[in-house]
Order: C-alpha cells, then structure tokens, then sequence
C-alpha cells in the first residue's frame, strides 16, 4: 500500500510538473541546426500571392498623397515646379502588380509555371537535427531579419549567420527571408516602386510560416514557436521594411533598427514616399513595443546628392539610445530651397525622435567600427559584431518579450 502510495505521489508530482508553463530559456547554450526552404526536408518554400486590393488601403487612406508641399521635379509627372500629382501613383502601382504577377520563380519548371512567387528562407534554431526543436523548452521566440538594399544578394548569402547562430544558441528561432529581387539589379525590377511593400508582406509571412512549419515536424510538443511578440531587426532599407511590417502587424512587439532608413529622398525613390508618414503615425498611436536605432555611419561621399540642409549628408540620422516615437508635429512638412528654387520637402522625420530616458549607449553615432550596411566593418569583424551584439542584447534586456 504504501509503494502504491508513493507511486501516485511520484505520479502526481510529474503531471503536475508537464502542466506548468514552460519558459522559453535564453540563457541557455543551445546547439544550433540550420534550415534552408527548399534544402530542407519538411521545409517547402513559402509563396507570396500578390494582389492590387493589397495596396488598396494605401491609396485611399494615405496623407502622403495629399500633401500640398510635394513638388514635382520630373518633367514625366507633370509641370516642373508644380503640387506634384499623386494620381500617377494608382497606375503605376497596378502596372507593377501586373509585372511582379508574371515573374518566375527559380522553383518553377518555366514550361508550366505555377500560381504565385516562391522564394527562400534562411532559418537558425535551437536544437542539433534540422527542424527539431529541444522538447521542454519552448514556446521559442521569434526574430526576423530584414536586410538592405541588395542584401539577398547571393554574394551576401551568409554574411548574418554570425548573428543568426549567436541568438539561436540563446533560445530564438531567427530567419532571414530572401526578399524577390533584392539583388544586384534591385533598382531596376519592374516592381521597384512597391519593392519595399513586398518585402513587409513577406517578413509578415514569416511569422505564420515558421508557426506551421515547426509545428507540423514537432508534434506532440504543444506549442514550439511563439508568435505571439516577434522581435524585427532591420538594417538600412531593411529598416524602412520592418517599420513598415510593425506597422501592420500587431504581433511585432520589438523594432530594432541597424543604420535604418527613415524616409527616401522624393527625387530618388518616389515611390518609397508614398506611406512614410502613415507609418510614423501608426507607430506612435499604438504604441506597441520599442524600437532601437543602434548605429549609423555614412560618411560622404555617399551614393546620393546631399539635401541642402543637410551638409554633412546624413541619410540615416544619428541617434543615441532607444527610439521610442517619431514625432511629426514638431516639425510639419515644407518646401524645401535647393540654391533657392524649390526641389522636395524637408520631414519632420529626420530629426524629431522621443528617446527612451533610460539607459543609452556611448558612442553610437558614427561608430567606425560598424559600416553603414549595420553590419560590422570589413576591417573589424570581429569588434563591430560585438559591439552590434551588445546593443540588442542590452535592448532585449531593458525590454524583455515576458
């Protein structure tokens, strides 16, 4: 009676130890695996439908389009000097859905294409068989990471894996999404305009993507992956992707910002104009998270004609600490004078941040250790990924996902 007594004790204690909620550990060390859609059994890679109704509350809700100070500097969009017409916007957009429809992915057999745009995925995780997560310690958190301009290059193929293997080790599932066309010749795709909407959709699909994927090859395990709070890094352009994403998605719950570009200058990349200010005020109204710009260095010359206010070229604006809102009313839009005719429109943007009070790094701004890419400089790799590492971490820190 008695080893039946202590049985059910034995017995009681293990079933009440299963139903306790499980913490994803990140202070273990954990092995890493590494999964490639499209390489790797289990992982199919994800498709993107594209359609025009995606861009249809851009158009119709965006104050960018209705701003009186946007002045036309190109002769193909109407009279030089004039209110510059957003009307152009609607068809181009449509044209480039159309254009974006017919392409190929490298999946496809091109004698019967099929519906849809797949595209591939680079993917960290804890555990040392692909695919298989450690039992017993998830629901595992999720980072995404967006890259820059012509980052899917297959040049830059595994150039984040130092950061990607560093976070997995920590507990999180970390991916990079190949983003369509964001290669070499990223400024010439026939969707270039819309580029930068793409790639939030397909950071946003990311998220339900690992949610199936790890689910269906770890079943029994409950819930594995947590996508609940997503943790976005972004870096140059991709910075100016994963705002975007946050701001449609409530499921992002940290913005962390590498070098991140804010806004486009009008001449060079109209397109990217279009729902600038609507993200800001998204941002700030729901209030969801942090965001951290970590560093920037771009010293001139830079690829792109310095704006007359601003001399030293500055494209990705210094700041130093956490970036907890952007404030536009400080500084609303207006003309801008370039050797005194009008040529664009000076935002609020560049320079109006809230920032967090708390604690702040030293010496962000133009840290030559770290390139303006937000990866760390060729000639200080190893130095500029730890100091990289060190920002996050200490921003994970301060604002823990529990």
């Amino acid at each position: 009676m008695k080893r039946m007594a202590l049985f059910f004790v034995v017995l009681s204690l293990i079933c009440a130890a299963a139903l306790l909620p499980v913490q994803s550990s990140v202070a273990q060390d954990y092995p890493v695996s590494l999964v490639e859609t499209g390489k790797t059994p289990g992982f199919d890679p994800p498709t993107l439908f594209l359609y025009p109704s995606y861009f249809t509350d851009f158009l119709l809700f965006n104050r960018s389009m209705h701003e009186p100070y946007l002045i036309n500097t190109n002769p193909e969009l109407g009279e030089v000097g004039e209110s510059l017409d957003y009307g152009f916007m609607t068809r181009m957009i449509f044209n480039e859905v159309k254009a974006f429809s017919q392409l190929i992915d490298p999946y496809d057999d091109p004698e019967h294409p099929s519906p849809g745009y797949r595209w591939g995925m680079k993917i960290f995780h804890p555990g040392s068989t692909p695919g298989k997560l450690p039992p017993r310690s998830g629901p595992y958190p999720v980072i995404i990471f967006c890259t820059g301009a012509s980052g899917s290059d297959p040049q830059y193929y595994n150039s984040m894996d130092w950061m990607g293997t560093y976070y997995a080790q920590q507990g999180y599932i970390f991916a990079i999404p190949t983003f369509i066309g964001n290669d070499a010749n990223f400024s010439e795709t026939p969707y270039y305009e819309i580029s930068s909407d793409i790639y939030a959709l397909q950071t946003n699909l990311t998220v339900s993507y690992l949610n199936r994927a790890f689910t269906r090859l770890n079943k029994g395990q409950g819930l594995v992956v947590d996508t609940s709070r997503v943790t976005l890094i972004g870096i140059s352009f991709g910075g100016h992707v994963a705002q975007k994403c946050a701001a449609m998605d409530p499921k992002i719950a940290r913005l962390c910002l590498l070098s991140s570009v804010f806004i486009y200058y009008q001449d060079a990349w109209l397109g990217f104009l279009l729902d600038t200010k609507d993200t800001y005020d998204i941002l700030n109204r729901t209030l969801r998270g942090m965001a951290l710009h970590v560093q920037r260095f771009t010293a001139p010359p830079y690829i792109l004609p310095c704006p007359d206010w601003d001399p030293e070229c500055d494209w990705i604006p210094p700041v130093d600490g956490y970036l907890t809102q952007v404030d536009l009313t400080l500084d609303p839009w207006e003309p801008t004078l370039c050797n005194g005719e009008p040529c664009g429109v000076r935002d609020g943007t560049y320079y109006n941040y809230n920032l967090y009070t708390g604690p702040k790094q030293d010496e962000i701004k133009n840290n030559n250790l770290l390139a303006h890419s937000g990866a760390p400089d060729p000639n200080n790799q190893e130095a500029g990924q730890e100091l990289t590492l060190q920002y996050l971490d200490e921003f994970f820190s301060e604002f823990p996902l529990r």
